[in-house]
């Protein structure tokens, strides 16, 4: 073989252990000094072929690509998976550290509990975003922020540890959900009381359910275990809560009705709220008609509510007989589903991170305090200066701003320089808002909105739906071209349906959403249990 057809060769792979070296540490790459052939060894046949190609004419040395600065984020919710997916990666080493491996459209999740679409229709696999350069599927439990390092837990090797060290870090790990310290929720979390913000738990909740009508038309079922299996309460008077309670109304109804219909007079649907309301952030009028709607549908809907407790007894024939324990009255359940508030992960929660009610304490920049400009958090687990709700539109727009100032601004930054390492980050110059929910409208945000450097949320409306057909919009606030009014039954479904289902980021769940709403109408939802 040719001296020239050798380095033709292997020379990709000189470059490929460069890179390699470039991405250890946030410093310069100078490249192996070594050769090419101390790649392979000089033991090996290609390792001597390339020494005597190298003594007989002495290649140039190959053009060494400068070091890309490492983004590491921390989550793969709508804050982490959308970062990423909008961050150059001709730029930035990007790297996401998740123990979901998907990016799940939450909007949705409530609609998988019960069958009316499947759980794959409303994720995106974290390895789908293009020019990724690393995810590991695990969880990060802490942050050395002198030494730019996220400590790391194996998702598959319990108490196995590993370190991953940033440039800048973005911290979007969300929230899970608050159990307020109520009596047994935690102990019996996942046996008959159920959260609802990942898949599994959907997935979880749909098996219960299944299993509690099952072993209600058993024979050795006493009436009063029967009674408890088909009592389904939901703590919680958010939009997640509210839209499950109605899907599983619609799920009783139309396949449970069909399929199990000797238990239908026997079945109970409770909603409880601490508060005095439902749907907090909507227009009162929207709220009020969403209560008056439930209780048409024979829902018991208990507001100024507040579970105490739960007693776990044992009566003649079930050991463990579960009863929620409320003021002034008790109530058997065979299944409840805890959506009342939120509260910090254990990372965050932990961290040495200024922490404001739970939530990392940022500025307008989404910059976190006192780390220079190196550490970010955005999504759920940020507080804003203006206080956000931690919800979906805020956290997808906190991504997308962050994104136009990696991109735009904070790339001209040098953070590989070692002068640098105390140096503040300069602040990023103007970034139009992303006030229009769709990409392909983008050209509108300059339109209406004006350029600032600090992040400016838009106010997209809010939407709930009602189960198959019915559902409030409430655009009164709303930053959008559109009329300030409120929406209610067939118009809002329609409006909720067709903005959620737009909104998907692959065309494969825009084909398969549809065919599952279709089939849901038309044949009925699954009521296997696997």
């Amino acid at each position: 073989m040719s001296t020239m057809a050798i380095r033709r060769v292997f020379l990709p792979t000189v470059r490929s252990s460069t890179a390699a070296i470039a991405h250890h540490r946030h410093r310069r790459c100078f490249g192996d000094k070594r050769g090419a052939s101390a790649s392979f060894g000089t033991t090996s046949p290609v390792g001597r072929a390339l020494e005597r190609s190298n003594d007989a004419a002495p290649a140039p040395a190959p053009a060494v690509a400068r070091a890309r600065p490492r983004v590491v984020i921390l989550g793969s919710g709508w804050a982490g998976f959308t970062l990423a997916r909008r961050l150059d990666k001709s730029i930035y080493d990007v790297r996401v550290i998740s123990p979901a491996n998907h990016f799940l459209f939450t909007p949705l999740l409530p609609s998988t509990a019960v069958g009316t679409l499947e759980f794959r229709a409303i994720q995106e696999p974290v390895r789908t975003i293009d020019g990724l350069d690393k995810y590991y599927h695990a969880k990060a439990t802490s942050i050395d922020l002198d030494g730019r390092r996220v400590t790391c837990e194996d998702s598959y090797k319990k108490g196995a540890a590993f370190d991953v060290t940033y440039d800048y870090l973005c911290v979007a790990g969300g929230m899970k959900s608050n159990t307020f310290h109520v009596q047994n929720v935690d102990e019996l979390e996942g046996t008959v009381v159920f959260f609802l913000k990942h898949l599994y738990h959907a997935r979880q909740i749909r098996n219960r359910i299944l299993e509690c009508f099952e072993r209600a038309t058993n024979p050795t079922i006493t009436a009063e275990q029967r009674d408890r299996l088909l009592s389904f309460i939901v703590v919680g008077g958010g939009p997640t809560s509210c839209e499950f309670m109605s899907e599983l109304h619609d799920f009783i109804i139309k396949d449970v009705a069909k399929w199990y219909p000797d238990l239908i007079g026997y079945i109970k649907l409770t909603l409880v709220e601490a508060g005095p309301g439902i749907l907090g952030s909507f227009d009162k009028a929207l709220s009020d008609y969403y209560v008056k709607q439930l209780i048409q549908k024979n829902i018991d809907v208990r507001l100024n509510t507040a579970v105490r407790g739960i007693d776990v007894r044992a009566i003649e024939g079930c050991p463990r007989f579960t009863v929620a324990k409320f003021d002034d009255f008790e109530l058997p359940f065979g299944t409840m589903v805890w959506s009342a508030g939120l509260a910090p992960v254990n990372l965050v929660a932990n961290s040495c991170l200024k922490l404001e009610g739970g939530r990392i304490s940022v500025d307008d920049y989404l910059r976190v305090p006192d780390t220079r400009g190196r550490v970010f958090a955005l999504g759920d687990c940020a507080s804003s200066p203006d206080h956000l709700p931690p919800t979906a539109t805020v956290a997808e727009q906190q991504a997308l701003y962050l994104a136009d100032c990696f991109n735009k601004y904070y790339s001209k930054f040098d953070v590989l320089e070692r002068k640098n390492d105390d140096v503040e980050l300069p602040l990023p110059g103007n970034v139009t808002p992303y006030l229009m929910p769709w990409n392909i409208l983008s050209f509108m945000n300059r339109l209406f909105c004006k350029s600032s450097p600090e992040f400016q949320y838009m106010n997209r409306g809010a939407m709930a739906s009602m189960g198959m057909g019915g559902g409030v919009t409430d655009l009164k606030k709303t930053n959008l071209p559109a009329p300030k009014t409120t929406l209610s039954g067939r118009v809002a479904y329609l409006v909720w349906s067709s903005t959620y289902l737009t909104k998907q980021l692959s065309i494969q769940n825009m084909i398969l959403i549809p065919m599952y709403w279709f089939k849901a109408l038309v044949f009925g939802r699954d009521i296997s249990k696997f």
